[in-house]
């Protein structure tokens, strides 16, 4: 292979070999299909230009849902391919879905109406909602809620004209960021192989493998790797990723821009959904002791590269919720962080919706009529039915591929942190094997791990302390430590923002922003030089 290696490039013990499938892209389409080519059997290696999940995924709502909206676009089977992914999410990764309840509050007769029959078909569209899953994920049937009780779960609604209001329930997803790492890093424990901070620089097709010129960002040293086939899932950069291979695209990729904002927790238990003055919707989460405010919905012309949320975004984000939840005394004050994504929609050319009325639907495009057989690009979709999206994708290298590989298990394997049945079974299992450890603590570790927390405890030393994050939750220096040294941590934000979520909730105050910097340092090997500059980066993400 080294005959077709580029002069100007240097080696890697990686160039030697030839990967089935080279995946292009760390978000939850890249890392599912990484996931799933690597359980069948394939050698797949997946890269990432930044880190893994900092793109798109990092910017959802927190939900696993099933898009209780698309039934009035008449997207039925997307809805029910929906709400079968929020199953089988519940129940390979049980430790990272919550049941959450939303409310929708009812103005008028005519809502009732429709609203009812929406969720009435959302329940018979769900029929299987609580099969082979834990009775903690259980998903109860919807109801409706008289004035009084709407009130009582939301006392800031707008009164006037209030009827009562409708509670169903979908997931919490509470840390989709992690969630997206544990795809990628059980992937890796079943034979899979993911890199970050690895930037695709040119691909082409020699003979019967692709060669893919890849900077490591950490050395700048280029590199290629050689595959059998390619799997575009760059999300918002998937028509970069083309234009790189010298195809044009056939479809029409459409960047909807969408922002959140954390504030102070507003008080409530469940999901309010709320319509905007332009009559779409928002949501406000309760998540982790805070308040989860969003989303926007517009579309973003400018280069993914140039991407970001810009104070006018935050307020006007403010001004929509201080309208129509009726809570008119929210500031820029009370943001304590914030986070935004551009949507990768797909659209036929011609074709032409505002971006909240798009369709969420998913496209696989198939290269080989252009000359590149075995490379595929996929776009749209959204992170629940991510795991369905890889499974049709590895069942396309799978027919390309020669051999024979094992069929799709992904709907039945657990991640390597969802090996348990269910929530109290794995906390008595955490305290007979650690009894002298705090039961709360045990609880803490089994929610933000599920089964790994038995490789975290593995790490734990008596009287190291703990973190306090700005929500009043801790954070232990075991918890860093097995994060630091076994999840391809590069950078404070690495842990921060995607790992262990600590910063998510807003920033930590000086003095655990200080220790929680210092245990990554013992871990990593920082230099105060270089705790420095990730602190000053670490805080730089509070600005706006």
């Amino acid at each position: 292979m080294s005959k077709i290696s580029p002069k100007n490039n240097q080696t890697s013990p990686l160039s030697s070999q030839v990967f089935d499938t080279l995946v292009i892209g760390g978000g939850i389409t890249g890392a599912t299909t990484l996931w799933d080519s690597s359980l069948r059997g394939l050698k797949a290696v997946l890269i990432e230009k930044n880190d893994f999940a900092s793109g798109t995924t990092q910017a959802t709502s927190k939900l696993i849902h099933g898009g209780l909206r698309y039934l009035k676009n008449a997207e039925f089977g997307l809805v029910r391919e929906s709400l079968r992914e929020r199953r089988i999410l519940a129940k390979i990764s049980p430790h990272a879905i919550k049941t959450l309840g939303f409310i929708i509050p009812i103005y008028s007769r005519a809502e009732k109406w429709i609203t009812h029959i929406g969720l009435g078909m959302y329940d018979v569209f769900s029929y299987d909602k609580n099969r082979e899953i834990s009775s903690d994920a259980w998903i109860p049937k919807y109801r409706f809620l008289s004035k009084e009780e709407t009130i009582l779960e939301a006392p800031s609604l707008p009164r006037e004209g209030l009827k009562g209001g409708f509670l169903y329930y979908d997931y919490q997803n509470t840390n989709p960021e992690r969630h997206t790492c544990e795809f990628i890093f059980s992937a890796e424990k079943k034979g899979g192989l993911a890199l970050n901070y690895t930037e695709l620089v040119a691909i082409s097709r020699q003979g019967e493998v692709y060669q893919a010129i890849v900077k490591d960002k950490r050395t700048g040293k280029s590199y290629p790797l050689f595959a059998k086939t390619i799997v575009n899932a760059a999300g918002p950069w998937a028509d970069f990723v083309e234009s790189l291979a010298g195809v044009g695209m056939d479809k029409v990729l459409v960047r909807s821009k969408g922002i959140h904002i954390v504030t102070r927790s507003l008080t409530v238990s469940k999901t309010i959904v709320l319509k905007k003055r332009d009559k779409t919707h928002m949501f406000v989460i309760p998540w982790r002791g805070k308040t989860i405010i969003g989303t926007t919905d517009t579309v973003f012309s400018d280069s993914p590269d140039h991407f970001k949320v810009t104070r006018s975004d935050i307020q006007g984000l403010l001004e929509e919720i201080n309208f129509a939840y009726g809570y008119s005394d929210l500031t820029e004050e009370d943001v304590d962080f914030y986070y935004g994504g551009m949507r990768p929609l797909v659209e036929d050319p011609g074709e032409k919706s505002d971006t909240y009325n798009a369709s969420r639907k998913t496209e696989i495009l198939d290269h080989k009529e252009k000359g590149l057989p075995g490379f595929f690009t996929a776009l749209g979709g959204k992170y629940t039915t991510s795991r369905h999206l890889a499974e049709k994708i590895t069942d396309k290298l799978c027919e390309f591929l020669p051999g024979s590989y094992h069929p799709c298990e992904t709907a039945q394997i657990p991640l390597s942190s969802g090996e348990f049945s269910d929530h109290s079974s794995l906390v008595k299992s955490l305290s007979k094997k650690y009894s002298k450890l705090d039961g709360e603590y045990l609880e803490t570790l089994a929610s933000r791990y599920g089964s790994l927390a038995y490789e975290v405890l593995k790490l734990h030393k008596s009287g190291e302390g703990s973190a306090t994050l700005s929500n009043g939750e801790e954070f232990s220096a075991s918890e860093i430590r097995y994060i630091a040294s076994k999840e391809k941590v590069e950078k404070a934000t690495d842990f921060f923002f995607r790992r262990s979520g600590v910063g998510v909730p807003g920033i930590p105050s000086a003095e655990n922003l200080r220790w929680i910097i210092d245990q990554l340092g013992k871990t990593l090997g920082w230099n105060p030089a270089r705790k420095k500059s990730e602190t000053s980066e670490v805080v730089a993400r509070y600005k706006f």
